[in-house]
């Protein structure tokens, strides 16, 4: 199977992306008691839409979702500095938060207390994105799969074995095998070693292609634009303090993730799987990144 998916992230999802977490304005806070993370499953209006390339794609929300940390940071200004709430320095000690619904809210001061001062923006770093999604297989139907897309890298420093852009299964939290590159069919099931999945014909050194991007240094989630955005080994973004004031003293990050699984639906089935696989055109399909609006509640 020769590169037959395409990720459509490219410039409209990460501008997307951008406009949740760059404001026009930063809007220092002075005083807050905590900094909590949250997950919606539902549209909002504060989210702007994401733009497709010009076709209709099936879209998905998943029903959970999980986020790993490496490190958040405050950024101070006015003469405030900087403060860590935590840093941790590989993958495998990273905090992994886990939201099944809208209502889950973790804290993220993991006992640091924040001192008064001007605050405007936070900085994150992340290693990975996790959700539960559907997946249409030719001989055990439907299945709910726990996918992992890596943004972060873990080769280069922690002799790992993940690339910016790897797409994973999770089973009961052990991950199994790689995804979207070769072997699917006939069940979409997960390939490994890394090489198998990535190379033609699993031979180990003739790399697929991923929309630009090589098979030997990034997976197939994102576009050569993402691949540009990732930097080895952390993804890192930041969220400025532009936020809605409901008169709490919690500052919520909030990662929207409502239609974030689009693809293109080639079989009319309503779910992503083996009979969307065509060999002579490539499936199009498009893991958005959460847009992060910011609230004080």
């Amino acid at each position: 199977m020769k590169s037959k998916f395409i990720s459509l992230l490219g410039l409209a999802a990460l501008m997307a992306f951008a406009i949740g977490c760059k404001k026009p304005v930063e809007t220092p806070i002075r005083k807050f008691s905590d900094v909590k993370l949250k997950v919606s499953f539902t549209p909002a209006k504060s989210v702007p839409a994401l733009k497709s390339s010009g076709m209709a794609l099936t879209k998905e929300t998943p029903t959970n979702y999980f986020v790993a940390l490496k490190s958040v940071k405050l950024l101070g200004k006015n003469g405030t500095d900087d403060l860590v709430l935590f840093n941790h320095s590989d993958l495998k000690s990273s905090f992994v938060f886990d939201f099944t619904d809208s209502k889950t809210v973790h804290s993220l001061l993991k006992g640091t207390t924040i001192p008064p001062g001007d605050f405007g923006s936070i900085k994150i770093e992340l290693y990975f994105l996790q959700m539960n999604l559907k997946i249409a297989t030719q001989n055990r139907g439907v299945e709910h799969r726990d996918i992992r897309v890596y943004l972060s890298d873990d080769a280069e420093t922690e002799n790992g074995l993940h690339q910016p852009g790897d797409m994973t299964q999770i089973n009961n939290g052990t991950e199994i095998g790689w995804l979207l590159g070769e072997g699917q069919k006939p069940d979409m099931d997960p390939v490994a070693p890394r090489t198998a999945a990535y190379t033609y014909n699993g031979d180990g050194t003739s790399w697929y292609d991923f929309a630009g991007k090589s098979g030997k240094d990034f997976g197939p989630f994102g576009d050569s634009l993402f691949a540009l955005n990732a930097p080895h080994p952390i993804y890192s973004t930041k969220v400025d303090f532009n936020f809605v004031d409901k008169g709490g003293t919690n500052l919520i990050l909030d990662f929207n993730v409502n239609n974030c699984w689009q693809f293109e639906d080639k079989s009319g089935d309503g779910v992503f799987g083996y009979a969307d696989l065509d060999p002579v055109h490539p499936t199009r399909w498009h893991m958005a990144l959460p847009v992060m609006t910011v609230s004080l509640d």
